[in-house]
């Protein structure tokens, strides 16, 4: 049989038997397809121009969009949050399916019904694209992206849905909601040469589909490159969504094979970052008209909070460091490895930094400033360094606090960023509301939140010194339990003990 993990997948099977009766697959088709002929009927009675300038296959194609990204992202996180809670997902964990199979059975089954839905929804759209904009090639390609987006997205549910608290997937869903709008409201930015996040929607595929036949409108619009090549937008969104494909992919499948297993291997996160930062690239070295002013510093907040997401995902609990050093002292390794998933976060982050680091120096080489154009403190030295080293010091107080504290270091973690984070943001308001001058900029330039912005030495100051403090701290620390797994080996056993054995 072909594709058996599709075909005979016991997951998709069961979600198709449950949300594709046939009386609820008759009701939907219904209903859908009364709205469709009543737009139909509407671009007809307005003489065709409706028809005519592409707005009816916008029209259908928001609703496909509305149908698969906002309706079936929520049914997606839904349907493994409630497997997830229920324990359903264990007992799917020892079946005999692949954590592939799973994968697929929740990703395609979940949506289902929305996938039904939009599919009612293409004769209409295929109709109106060939009669009026953007033609046959458009339909095609608008389309290609939208499915592509569409499996992006559900991913993305996917992973939050598995990552959820019990009983926390209504406001999972809503975040998502907002993730896909930020998303759609993007395109400025990928006229800019910010192409992530505005071309992972399918939004700016269409607006380029119906402008096909214009070179006016193409001659006049900001158009965005990949190293320079003018490609098509729906060749460029697919360039920028499949590796994202690949790397939400990851996490998923690693979780659905144990629930304890970490959602990156080391190697992993740091391809991730690197992948990001070239796709990034892409975007910005051949644009004809870039601004590394305020490129430069978008990149490096990009950067610093994928990192961020990066380092939470790959730092092990004080239990599975424990078991890594048992593990160490049972092979008689002279040092504990720092590259597998059970290790310290500390060789991964300090990768991760340099890449930030590597992105920026990338950028100031094949992007030329323009003249007057160099910001207020001198190059971008002082922000990169800062964010750099932000990107360190996160990562190390997070695995520290996480061998330190246990199960308390999240909060540890979340106290931590709050008075170095936001708490600066505050008082510089305050100060600037009330005694004027810097004193406030200064203030807030504690927190990288503005001092990445600012240029300002103060946040590259207190970034440095609480890297070294974390370093120090982390280092201590690792070596405290390295030596108890080694005293616990060495020290006599008892009678009571001896006799047990």
């Amino acid at each position: 049989m072909i594709a058996p993990w599709l075909f005979d997948n016991p997951i998709l099977i069961k979600h198709i038997r449950s949300r594709l009766r046939r009386a609820q697959a008759m009701s939907l088709a219904l209903v859908v397809v009364v709205i469709c002929l009543c737009l139909l009927w509407a671009a007809f009675q307005g003489r065709g121009e409706f028809l005519k300038t592409g707005n009816l296959f916008v029209t259908f194609f928001c609703l496909q969009g509305l149908a698969l990204h906002l309706i079936g992202m929520g049914q997606v996180s839904s349907s493994i949050g409630q497997v997830n809670d229920s324990g359903v997902l264990d007992f799917h964990r020892i079946s005999p399916l692949s954590p592939t199979t799973t994968t697929l059975g929740f990703l395609l089954g979940a949506p289902i019904r929305e996938y039904f839905a939009a599919l009612l929804v293409v004769p209409f759209s295929l109709f109106a694209a060939t009669v009026g904009k953007p033609g046959f090639f458009g339909f095609v390609a608008t389309g290609l992206v939208l499915l592509s987006a569409t499996l992006l997205f559900h991913l993305l549910a996917l992973t939050a849905g598995l990552l959820a608290p019990r009983g926390k997937t209504r406001g999972t869903n809503i975040g998502l909601t907002m993730i896909v709008i930020f998303c759609s409201m993007s395109y400025a930015n990928v006229a800019q040469g910010i192409p992530i996040p505005g071309l992972l929607s399918a939004f700016p595929s269409v607006l380029e589909a119906l402008n096909w036949n214009d070179p006016r409108a193409l001659a006049i619009a900001n158009w965005p490159t990949f190293f320079g090549l003018e490609l098509p937008l729906c060749v460029q969104s697919l360039i920028y969504q499949w590796p994202l494909i690949v790397f939400l992919a990851i996490p998923v499948v690693r979780r659905m094979r144990s629930a304890e297993a970490a959602l990156y291997s080391k190697s992993t996160a740091v391809a991730f970052l690197a992948t990001i930062s070239l796709l990034n690239m892409g975007g910005i070295i051949g644009h004809k008209n870039l601004k590394p002013e305020w490129v430069i510093p978008s990149l490096l907040y990009l950067n610093l909070f994928t990192s961020l997401f990066i380092t939470l995902a790959i730092t092990p609990s004080l239990s599975t460091f424990h078991n890594h050093l048992r593990r160490a002292h049972k092979h008689k390794l002279s040092r504990p490895s720092v590259w597998t998933d059970e290790s310290s976060n500390r060789a991964a982050v300090l990768l991760l930094a340099v890449l930030t680091f590597a992105l920026v120096q990338c950028v100031e080489l094949f992007v030329p400033k323009a003249p007057g154009a160099v910001p207020a403190g001198g190059d971008f030295l002082i922000p990169t360094i800062t964010a750099v080293a932000t990107i360190a010091y996160f990562g190390f107080a997070a695995q520290y606090f996480a061998i330190r504290l246990g199960p308390k270091g999240k909060i540890a973690l979340t106290m931590f960023l709050f008075f170095v984070w936001l708490v600066p943001l505050i008082l510089g308001a305050l100060c600037s509301a009330t005694l004027g001058g810097d004193a406030g900029k200064m203030v807030a330039a504690v927190s990288p939140v503005w001092g990445i912005a600012s240029h300002s030495p103060v946040a590259l100051g207190t970034s440095c010194v609480l890297t070294v403090l974390f370093g120090i701290c982390l280092l201590r620390e690792e070596a405290r339990l390295w030596a108890s797994i080694h005293s616990e080996a060495t020290t006599p056993l008892t009678e009571a003990e001896s006799a047990w054995q």
